[in-house]
Formats: C-alpha cells, sequence, structure tokens
C-alpha cells in the first residue's frame, strides 16, 4: 500500500505567477489632455476612415517659401508635440481626431501655431521593450511621405514644424489627411492596438498652455533618453533622479539595464581563476 506523505512532507503547491506590472507611465498626462480638450467648447472630434489615400512625395517631397501655403509651428510661432501610450487600450479612442482650432482647409494661408498629441494604446510592454518600442513609435512621423508636406522635428524640445504646398492644399489635403497616414503606419506595429491624436491651431495662448500641462513628460522621455542612449547608469550623478523617485516604472527599467550590463561584465570576463 503506498503511504501518504505527513503533513510537514508534504510540497505546498508553487505560487502563482503574478502578471508582470504594467509601463503606465503617462495615465496622469492622458488625464491632462482630455481636460485640456474638455475646456475648448469649439473643439471638433471626428473619426476617420481606416485608409485614407494620398499620393506619396518621394525623395524630393520638400516644400519651398514660394510653394508653401502653410507653415505649421515655425521657429516664430508656438510648437508642441508628444506621443503619450497607454496598456489601458480602452482609454485610447481609435483612429479619433479632435481639432482645437482652424483647419487648413478652411483657414488662411500663412503661419499658424501648432500642437500635436498623439495618444496611442499599446501591449505587451515591458522593461526590456518599452525604450525601444517608444523609439519605433516616435521615428514614425519621420516615415510620412506625402505629396506637398514636409517636416522637420526636433524631439529633445518637443517641437513639431510643417509646411504644406498650395499643390496639396488645392487637391484637398486636411488635418484628417495627416491624422489619417500616421495613423496607418503606427497600426503596421504589432504592439500597437489603438491611435488618437489632438491637434490645436487656435493660438499661441492655447499651445502654450498645453505645453505648460505636459511639461513633465518631457523629464521622463529624457530620462528614458539618458538610461538607454547615453548609458547613464550613476543615479547619483544623474539630474533626473526625482523623476526616476517618482515614476516606479522608470526604477524597474534602470534595475534591468544594471542587471543586463552586469551579466555581459561577466560574460566578457570570463569565468574566474
Amino acid at each position: 500500500t503506498r503511504r501518504l506523505p505527513a503533513p510537514w512532507e508534504r510540497r505546498s503547491s508553487p505560487p502563482s505567477r503574478r502578471p508582470e506590472p504594467e509601463m503606465e507611465l503617462f495615465e496622469p498626462y492622458i488625464d491632462a489632455v482630455r481636460a485640456f480638450a474638455a475646456r475648448r467648447p469649439e473643439r471638433r472630434s471626428t473619426t476617420l476612415p481606416e485608409q485614407v489615400v494620398w499620393p506619396r512625395g518621394g525623395r524630393r517631397n520638400i516644400v519651398l517659401g514660394s510653394d508653401m501655403a502653410f507653415e505649421l509651428g515655425s521657429p516664430q510661432m508656438e510648437s508642441f508635440s508628444v506621443l503619450l501610450w497607454s496598456e489601458q487600450a480602452d482609454r485610447v479612442r481609435d483612429r479619433s481626431l479632435t481639432l482645437i482650432g482652424p483647419d487648413i482647409s478652411r483657414g488662411v494661408p500663412g503661419q499658424l501655431p501648432f500642437a500635436r498629441v498623439l495618444l496611442v494604446g499599446v501591449q505587451g510592454f515591458d522593461e526590456q521593450n518599452t525604450y525601444a518600442r517608444y523609439r519605433e513609435m516616435e521615428q514614425s512621423r519621420y516615415d510620412l511621405d506625402l505629396r506637398g508636406y514636409m517636416l522637420r522635428a526636433v524631439s529633445q524640445y518637443q517641437r513639431e514644424w510643417c509646411r504644406l504646398s498650395h499643390e496639396a492644399l488645392a487637391g484637398g489635403f486636411t488635418f484628417a489627411t495627416l491624422a489619417a497616414r500616421h495613423m496607418d503606419l503606427l497600426h503596421r506595429l504589432p504592439y500597437v492596438i489603438a491611435t488618437e491624436m489632438l491637434i490645436v491651431t487656435s493660438a499661441s495662448e492655447d499651445v502654450r498652455e498645453l505645453r505648460m500641462v505636459l511639461k513633465d513628460t518631457a523629464r521622463i522621455i529624457a530620462a528614458m533618453n539618458t538610461m538607454f542612449s547615453e548609458l547613464d547608469l550613476d543615479c547619483e550623478s544623474c539630474e533626473y533622479q526625482d523623476v526616476c523617485t517618482e515614476a516606479s516604472e522608470l526604477r524597474r527599467m534602470h534595475t534591468r539595464i544594471v542587471e543586463s550590463a552586469a551579466r555581459e561584465r561577466q560574460r566578457d570576463e570570463g569565468p574566474g581563476c
């Protein structure tokens, strides 16, 4: 007869594996974007179709001053651009565009202040892949190839400067064209579930207010850049200590980098004598 183990001999079942915590760096700021837009009664929202066709510009897609109908966010005007993500994808209204201010199809040609906030619902972000995926999403705007549309951006200052040609304006180019084509690019990424965009052209004061509302996002992004690009692992000398102290996600990313660097050093050094 098989002997049953005594209670002190019985092995407890292994604890169930807890899901990895989400990399939610921008949740409060998404709420702030919603609140900012809600204070603007003139805002207009629309759901964009899944496919918007616009001819490619090719490598020579340059809009010179003589060809320019609109200049958005130029160095003489207010400009702001930021990408925020959430793993709570249902918080992002897929393919929704909210516009505060005149669309280029109705505005008077010339210069306009310009702010663009891109919200992305994602999945599967962790300490190892978050930064690479953020960079991939951020770089997607440079893959836009739209005839008559030219982009210059300075990511570290969260600025975006665009030009639109008279030919594109006459052909029916609108902010919906820009938003839909950018969303198409993002939806090609396997971890992107939903995309939403806010564009502000109403006044320089509105763009400045939005920048102030989201000013701390620049330090979060700069902290990631420091960790991954500059490989600065010394917390004592880092100017973003306060950011990492408040954001547990950044601390977990830093810990993973330190552990990975230690493993690489061990491999390089080989077994001890």
